[in-house]
């Protein structure tokens, strides 16, 4: 837009930092008889000349749009709408997109475990996923802070997705240890797990053989495995240091928050798309490739190998179809949306807290979700061409690959050991696993870091660099037990119960505070204001009945199912007598299950405990009001900015 005041015209850069007094003039020249401060009067022309040019409602659009890129609250933002697109990809796309998505899509039907997953993506994973983007970008908070602006009785699904996250954060780390680990292990002249292992009495002669070098490996030289869980053992220091390299990488590229990682995903999040396709082009020139990726999509495709085991043990191939009526198929593909796009554990909602008011988080939504299942496809296929290549090679079978981290450490790095150039293919998948582990981690750090600004259980004059210290250095000590010789075991047990229960009951709670207490009207009303898109009646309906009675459904029947079968764990017993077996199947110790009742009740429990905490006063009086200082941040801001009242609501939300 162009001023003309006596006679001179000059152009007003809405970049300008007087913006205020720019919009000030503006006002006064939309109204048209207004003075200006040198007593001429202010006159709008239109420099485009076009038709329907309209200087009140044209140029309030591009000024709304001005004022929405500076924050109003003095939060950080992102530099671009990039850094949030690649930081938020970093954390979809992780690990299990790698291992857990292809061993999933094997045990339930190849292609048609495709039709669960697709089906859960749509009914539970966008809707949720545009949820936890909303409530960022509308309370500009964590997932603490966010919650409570809804509702005060809501404030504990913030903090038992906060406990959901540091449990999470404390055993992915483990794993992301174990990477670097092969990734230095990677550049000697003959890959480790490629060499022959010894025969001993505790070792039988028949287990040597080329499909179980790598477990030996594994298990012997990487884990130094004790016998069962409740064997600690000594410390492996060499795994133990890449824990400590693991946090001091995290710190590093997070402590000065957004202004750093936002940097860093450049590299993390974009480096494992390129490492994953050229692994892609390297396994479909292997021989025998194919027939892992048909393997990969219909199970029922038959190595030689597996066809003389099946019939060795008469055993009867069954249509893949008979998967969509194993309600534990549908299960597990709600669990993989639930991993893969981040939900319930805070990274979301922290990340779009960063954005501008008005960022179209509905389109950026609907691409991420692209990309994350698009990849997961992608993993699989080149994952299953590179062991279906070996497989073949060696004429050994498929059916019993290695599940979990076990599929990368053990059937994966087993095959790439015997392409051309293993070396180089080696480094490059464990730096591409490092990369998509450590994304997903700081995700997951800033969730808990944005949440604790909520609060004040960390005095405001301690400065960001001094608490992301203090925070990586105590998880690292917390997590030094994975440093054991049974490290490996505790491990699977975060993994099987510091999410999984919790993770559903937070999920289900959330579409419940939104679409119920704070009401689907005023949600589709600020999806409109932010976005420019006013949700359709068939969004309306996921979030109003369908996401949660899906939820419902997959947190009843996984507790059901826990109750009548109970998880067992993986005891080491060695390779035995047969070659065909490392592991098997015992019940957890009683301290163990003590400690995995410690991780499902420790976050979930705030939940009802703090919405007790919130409707005490209004049961028994006011003498039974509790004042907590982690929510006393938020009450402080409310304060300032004039925005909400007492009573722990947002403006526009129910009582």
């Amino acid at each position: 837009m162009y001023f003309q005041q006596n006679g001179d015209s000059h152009t007003s850069p809405m970049s300008d930092p007087k913006l205020d007094e720019h919009r000030r003039l503006i006002d006064k020249g939309d109204k048209g008889g207004d003075m200006t401060e040198k007593g001429a009067p202010l006159v709008i022309v239109n420099p485009r000349k076009d038709a329907d040019y309209n200087p009140v409602t044209d140029d309030e659009k591009n000024r709304t749009e001005e004022v929405d890129k500076i924050p109003s609250d003095g939060r950080e933002q992102w530099g671009s709408n990039l850094e949030f697109i690649l930081s938020t990809i970093g954390s979809v796309v992780g690990l299990g997109n790698l291992w857990r998505f292809p061993i999933k899509v094997k045990q339930y039907g190849g292609a048609v475990f495709l039709i669960p997953y697709f089906t859960m993506l749509v009914i539970e994973g966008v809707p949720l996923f545009l949820v936890e983007l909303w409530i960022g970008q509308k309370f500009r908070s964590g997932c603490i802070g966010g919650f409570y602006k809804i509702h005060k009785a809501l404030s504990g699904i913030g903090f038992a997705t906060w406990m959901i996250g540091f449990y999470t954060n404390l055993y992915y780390n483990a794993i992301i240890m174990y990477t670097i680990y092969y990734f230095f292990a990677s550049f000697q002249k003959t890959l480790p797990w490629a060499a022959d292992c010894p025969i001993g009495d505790d070792y039988p002669a028949n287990c040597c053989t080329n499909n179980t070098k790598s477990s030996y490996y594994w298990y012997y030289e990487v884990l130094h495995i004790s016998p069962d869980i409740s064997t600690a053992g000594s410390f492996n220091w060499d795994i133990t240091l890449c824990l400590l390299l693991a946090w001091v990488t995290c710190f590093l590229c997070m402590v000065k928050g957004i202004k750093t990682s936002g940097k860093v995903v450049y590299v993390t999040a974009v480096f494992p798309f390129i490492a994953l396709v050229g692994l892609f082009i390297m396994g479909m020139t292997l021989e025998g490739a194919m027939e892992g990726v048909k393997y990969f999509f219909d199970p029922t495709y038959r190595f030689a190998a597996d066809a003389e085991m099946d019939a060795k043990n008469n055993v009867t191939i069954l249509s893949s179809w008979r998967h969509l009526y194993n309600p534990y198929c549908w299960l597990e593909a709600a669990a993989q949306i639930f991993y893969s796009l981040s939900l319930g554990f805070g990274s979301c909602i922290a990340f779009s807290s960063y954005n501008p008011p008005k960022t179209n988080f509905y389109k950026h939504a609907l691409c991420i979700s692209v990309v994350n299942s698009v990849t997961s496809i992608f993993a699989g296929v080149t994952i299953f061409a590179i062991v279906g290549s070996n497989a073949y090679k060696n004429n050994i079978s498929i059916d019993q690959l290695a599940t979990g981290p076990g599929l990368a450490f053990i059937a994966v790095s087993e095959a790439i050991a015997t392409t051309p150039a293993a070396q180089l293919w080696s480094a490059l998948f464990f730096v591409m696993l490092f990369m998509l582990g450590i994304d997903s981690q700081f995700a997951g750090i800033e969730g808990m870091m944005t949440a604790l600004d909520d609060t004040t259980l960390i005095p405001k004059a301690i400065p960001r660099p001094v608490v992301m210290g203090l925070f990586c250095s105590f998880s690292f000590l917390l997590g030094l037990p994975f440093g054991m010789q049974n490290g490996q075991y505790l491990v699977d047990l975060f993994d099987n119960f510091s999410a999984n229960f919790p993770l559903m009951m937070v999920a289900f709670f959330e579409v419940i505070a939104v679409s119920w207490v704070y009401g689907i009207d005023r949600f589709c009303e600020d999806f409109e204001e932010m976005t420019g898109y006013y949700p359709n009646i068939v969004w309306r309906i996921m979030w109003v009945v369908v996401t949660p009675l899906s939820l419902a459904f997959v947190l009843i029947y996984s507790l059901v199912d826990q109750l009548q079968t109970p998880l067992l764990y993986g005891k080491f017993v060695g390779c035995n007598a047969d070659g065909d077996s490392w592991t098997e199947d015992v019940n957890y110790p009683p301290w163990a299950w003590g400690l995995a009742g410690i991780l499902v009740f420790s976050s979930f429990l705030f939940i009802p405990v703090m919405a007790a905490i919130a409707f005490l006063p209004k049961v028994l009086g006011p003498k039974w009001e509790i004042t907590l200082p982690l929510v006393a941040a938020v009450e402080d801001a409310k304060k300032k900015n004039g925005a909400m009242a007492m009573t722990g609501n947002y403006p526009n939300s129910a009582a």
